[in-house]
């Protein structure tokens, strides 16, 4: 949908709960417009909270960019911004007198988001110039990376019951002599404690035996046996073997948030230019 249709029709229904009769009336028109709302992509709400932001308080389309910026450094969740255009009893006189003032400068609203100068997306870095590669690893522990896959150890318990092993805690941790924890079982558990608990016991495999084809085999094996849910060995698979993904993972909801990229696959699942695209921008997610 173009952003001049997405504003049109906030416009429309903004109007609409202005001039409806009754507060009734009013509310079930506000509830339109936010389910209207919700479902558009982080950057279309910003630009509409900046868009709202400049018809109320005047300005010029130079301060585009800073006025996006503070919406969504201000809200931080598209959800929130959308709350407050809520509040607002003239929100169409706002985004009218905005638009008046683009038109006066000869910006287009549909080149708002994609490339106009003062475009927050236009601003964006580029994935053209990254390169993605594997690692380094985050430990699931400690939080410190684990810069060689000499460093680390995929890790897991599993308990055996008739001949089936059941399996928990699946992760990506530091050997030993790397952790920095400087704890006598390094970033791993206390097996005694953990075999009390339920009967499980510590496995662990070299990290960098991971990387290897005969790595993946295993991990698509505790799938096939029952031993993980595939929900965590994919997970696992992607931080392994997928470039970009480890470095890219702690800027996921933030990237979406900001708008760099959108949700095409289920949660955690990204294509490489997608991560291409986080990895390029995480100096900006990181502020």
């Amino acid at each position: 949908m173009q952003y001049s249709n997405i504003v049109q029709r906030v416009l429309e229904l903004a109007q609409q709960a202005s001039e409806a009769r009754d507060r009734a009336a009013r509310q079930l028109i506000e509830q339109d417009l936010r389910v209207f709302l919700k479902p558009l992509k982080a950057a279309e709400i910003y630009m509409l909270a900046t868009l709202m932001y400049l018809g109320l308080e005047g300005g010029s389309v130079a301060g585009l960019m800073d006025r996006y910026q503070q919406m969504s450094d201000t809200f931080g969740t598209p959800e929130r911004a959308i709350d407050q255009m809520l509040t607002k009893d003239s929100l169409h006189k706002h985004l009218r007198k905005s638009l008046a003032i683009l038109e006066s400068a000869g910006v287009e609203v549909d080149a708002l988001l994609t490339t106009h100068i003062d475009s927050p997306l236009a601003l964006l870095n580029s994935s053209d110039d990254v390169e993605l590669s594997l690692g380094p690893w985050r430990c699931d522990q400690c939080g410190q990376a684990i810069a060689k896959p000499e460093h680390g150890l995929l890790q897991w318990l599993i308990r055996s019951k008739d001949g089936h092993g059941t399996g928990r805690d699946l992760r990506i941790v530091h050997v030993n002599h790397a952790s920095p924890l400087g704890l006598p079982n390094g970033c791993g558990p206390d097996e005694r404690e953990e075999f009390s608990r339920d009967g499980a016991g510590l496995s662990d495999v070299p990290l960098h035996w991971m990387l290897e084809p005969d790595g993946l085999v295993r991990l698509l094996s505790f799938v096939e046996e029952g031993e993980f849910s595939a929900n965590e060995v994919n997970r696992i698979i992607m931080r392994l073997l997928v470039p970009g993904y480890e470095t890219a993972r702690p800027y996921f909801q933030k990237a979406i948030d900001a708008g760099i990229v959108e949700l095409e696959l289920p949660d955690d699942y990204f294509y490489q230019s997608q991560l291409g695209d986080i990895v390029a921008n995480i100096p900006k997610l990181e502020k």
